[in-house]
């Protein structure tokens, strides 16, 4: 895991009614948790990419005025599944959590419906990506000489600076970029925040001058 000294845009694709929430009256993005997040749990956002969050809030059957919210957020202390280090980190987390399923004579959870070879539920990835912040809480336990998590105790894990406070992966999806390609055309980089004081700001995207090129 590595502490980001910078700051990083995100941006989430929501419906009309939560932008107005957060945007006009001050609300928070309330956390995904679902369990198939891929990433865990948390806020998710899509780094540097305005078009990939409408997009994705344009096709959403549940949203009926697709809406984007943007975000500045320092990803403090971070899973960045990019980085080497923290890939195995999280296969030893997976290692962990199949040694545990077996001894429960229970089924692993799966990663289900594949479109083009690409996941888009992945039950046992966000279990994963739990167990393995579950472990991690519990050294913070540990090296704090803490009884338990619980009440005064989880907020003084959650102050640690061990705490995981995000969650960095590339997300491939779509067709091949060209034939032969090992590019995708829809492919991105996802956040998931769970770390609240991650997010320093909310703002509404404006729309570009089209007399100049984008930025």
């Amino acid at each position: 895991m590595y502490v980001s000294p910078g700051v990083v845009v995100g941006f989430h694709g929501c419906d009309r009614t939560v932008f107005d929430s957060v945007i006009k009256n001050g609300s928070s993005i309330s956390n995904s948790e679902n369990d198939y997040d891929w990433l865990g749990h948390g806020v998710y956002f899509w780094e540097g990419s305005y078009k990939r969050a409408f997009d994705w809030a344009k096709s959403s059957k549940k949203i009926e005025k697709p809406a984007v919210i943007g975000a500045f957020i320092k990803l403090g202390n971070c899973i960045d599944l990019l980085d080497s280090e923290h890939l195995s980190k999280v296969k030893s987390a997976y290692e962990i959590l199949k040694l545990e399923f077996e001894a429960l004579n229970e089924p692993l959870p799966e990663n289900k419906i594949k479109v083009n070879g690409i996941s888009f539920v992945r039950e046992l990835d966000c279990q994963v990506i739990l167990r393995l912040q579950q472990l991690n809480n519990e050294l913070i336990v540990q090296d704090l000489g803490l009884p338990d998590m619980v009440n005064q105790n989880k907020r003084k894990v959650q102050n640690s600076p061990e705490f995981i406070d995000s969650v960095r992966g590339m997300f491939p999806e779509g067709s091949d970029l060209y034939s032969g390609a090992g590019f995708r055309d829809k492919n991105h980089i996802q956040l998931c925040i769970v770390n609240p004081n991650c997010i320093i700001g909310y703002f509404d995207p404006i729309q570009h001058n089209t007399w100049y090129k984008k930025i």
